[in-house]
């Protein structure tokens, strides 16, 4: 790990987050994912895994106590099993999204389902025994407080709220089996794990899974009041009212211990983590700002596109814009080599060859990727930095080489100056894609009105969708109208027309102030139209404006 080119306080970070596990990884688990990252490239990994899985559910299903042993049962449990286990993969692989039909958030999901089925079989040998000790206290108070729901919880957190629906069926039937359970209490489990799974949808904190736990426990009570209403039954009422109170506090205190493992044993990256990344005190954002504070205010312009189209497609919006703040942080090694970080018109791209220009600005994206594994960003936001430029040239270095070039010596190839890739893998990574290069070639602009701005974003969009660079992601020409609505609307409001003050205001705030004992305001000269606005000029060309078309 080179620390040389971070300030102090982002050392100071890397270590604060190495002493931190929870928040990072726990570092003795890293061989394991690397091992795990080798073998699920291995066609007989998922094959292998799945059958792990099955077999592992029947040992646990079969050694439980309440099921009848004997060859015919085992063998019912596990026809039921497979078919409940491959319909769940079946619907996996045909609604889910690109990255839950990864080997390895497939080997997530079915460590939840097991995780969960052992700790409600190690729950039943517990409950049983305080039942022998304790016999005034009902059974049936004791199974409602295992923790079935958390399995709903653990997947809407680290996946979503779909594939949270179809694992808490699968596991509410599973758990029935254990228990040999009347269908009441697989109503009392499955509509607590609705309620847990619609408790913590769209919650950014991880104090979610506390007030989720609360919601929780008064569903479970409610559910228990209204049973003892229809069966007319009320003599386990108070205990079975606590018991499902007891299943939510210890939903909420399981799930705050288990994620921060799971997240980081699989490479999974929650809105929870996210969300902390986001803020700007971060010591990289920091050190973003101290060194390229022209790259940090492009950052956070590409953030604020970046979520509004995600919005729009219903994309991760979160993902997005955490992404678009990181996604430039290469640039902090030599970042007077790109335009937005120039204070004067002197462009040290002017007397490099184009070859050397292009070698830096490519190398940002490489360097981006070392410092983001340095600082132990998770590997969701490391991957966009490579992804948001895809393949695409470098425009105006591969147009100034052309023209340099003797044809008779050596012929320039267009693929020296394309980014190495990979292209874009998921709508996210497409959506920062198009942000970048629209935000860079709005700087450009000298009069910004809506018109000029729409006709610049569509161009940009068509260019890179012509270049192929959106073949290998999710998104649909309808998805790339809305991107650019989103992209139109936040470019309009920042850009709008500013009313000039009269001469004669100015005159008169001046003589204002010297009657005060100030000294008298002299008339401002006319500066730049806009914030931020690129000038005109080779020197703004040689790297940003190569933006729109090269995604410098």
């Amino acid at each position: 790990m080179d620390l040389r080119f971070f300030t102090k306080e982002v050392r100071r970070g890397v270590a604060d987050r190495l002493q931190a596990p929870l928040r990072v990884g726990w570092r003795p688990l890293a061989p394991i994912r690397r091992a795990v990252a080798r073998l699920e490239q291995q066609r007989w990994f998922l094959p292998a895994v799945a059958a792990f899985f099955l077999l592992a559910t029947l040992q646990i299903l079969s050694s439980n106590l309440a099921l009848p042993l004997g060859a015919l049962s085992v063998l019912g449990v596990f026809l039921l099993l497979a078919f409940l286990l491959g319909a769940l993969y079946a619907y996996v692989r045909a609604l889910q999204p690109k990255e839950v039909r990864r080997p390895r958030s497939l080997v997530l999901l079915g460590t939840i389902l097991l995780v969960v089925l052992l700790l409600i079989r190690y729950g039943l040998v517990i409950i049983t025994s305080l039942h022998q000790s304790f016999p005034h206290i009902p059974l049936s108070a004791l199974r409602a407080a295992l923790p079935v729901p958390l399995g709903g919880v653990l997947l809407t957190v680290l996946f979503n709220v779909r594939l949270a629906f179809a694992g808490s069926l699968v596991l509410t039937i599973l758990t029935g089996i254990m228990l040999v359970a009347p269908i009441e209490y697989f109503l009392f489990t499955f509509v607590g794990s609705l309620v847990g799974i619609f408790s913590l949808a769209g919650r950014q904190k991880r104090t979610a899974f506390f007030r989720a736990g609360s919601v929780l426990g008064l569903a479970n009570a409610y559910t228990v009041l209204a049973f003892a209403l229809v069966e007319g039954d009320a003599s386990r009422l108070l205990a079975d009212m606590v018991g499902g109170l007891v299943n939510g506090a210890m939903v909420a205190v399981l799930a705050t211990g288990l994620l921060p493992l799971l997240e980081h044993s699989f490479g999974r990256t929650t809105d929870f983590t996210l969300l902390e990344l986001s803020n700007l005190n971060e010591p990289m954002l920091r050190h973003l700002v101290l060194m390229a504070p022209g790259t940090y205010h492009h950052s956070i312009m590409v953030g604020t596109l970046t979520e509004a189209a995600a919005e729009a497609v219903g994309a991760n919006a979160l993902l997005c814009r955490v992404g678009a703040y990181y996604h430039d942080i290469g640039k902090t090694r030599h970042p007077a080599y790109f335009i937005e970080n120039q204070s004067n018109a002197l462009n040290r791209h002017d007397k490099l060859a184009p070859s050397l220009s292009r070698a830096i600005l490519m190398a940002h994206v490489k360097e981006g990727v070392e410092m983001a594994r340095a600082y132990g960003l998770p590997d969701v936001l490391v991957d966009l930095i490579p992804q948001h430029h895809g393949t695409r040239l470098v425009s105006y270095f591969y147009q100034r080489a052309m023209e340099r070039a003797d044809p008779d010596l050596q012929a320039v190839k267009e693929e020296d100056y394309r980014y190495p890739g990979p292209k874009p893998q998921t709508r996210e990574a497409a959506i920062l894609m198009l942000a970048d290069a629209v935000e860079a070639a709005a700087r450009t602009l000298s009069d910004p009105t809506p018109a000029r701005i729409q006709g610049a974003v569509q161009k940009i969009i068509n260019g890179i969708f012509v270049d192929g660079q959106l073949d290998e992601c999710d998104l649909t020409l309808r998805d790339l109208h809305l991107i650019a609505n989103g992209f139109v609307r936040i470019l309009t409001g920042i850009f709008h027309h500013r009313v000039d003050y009269p001469g004669a205001q100015l005159q008169n705030l001046g003589r204002k102030r010297s009657e005060n004992g100030d000294h008298p305001a002299k008339p401002a000269k006319e500066g730049p139209r806009r914030d931020g606005m690129a000038k005109k000029g080779g020197g703004t060309g040689a790297v940003r404006a190569g933006a729109p078309e090269g995604g410098v």
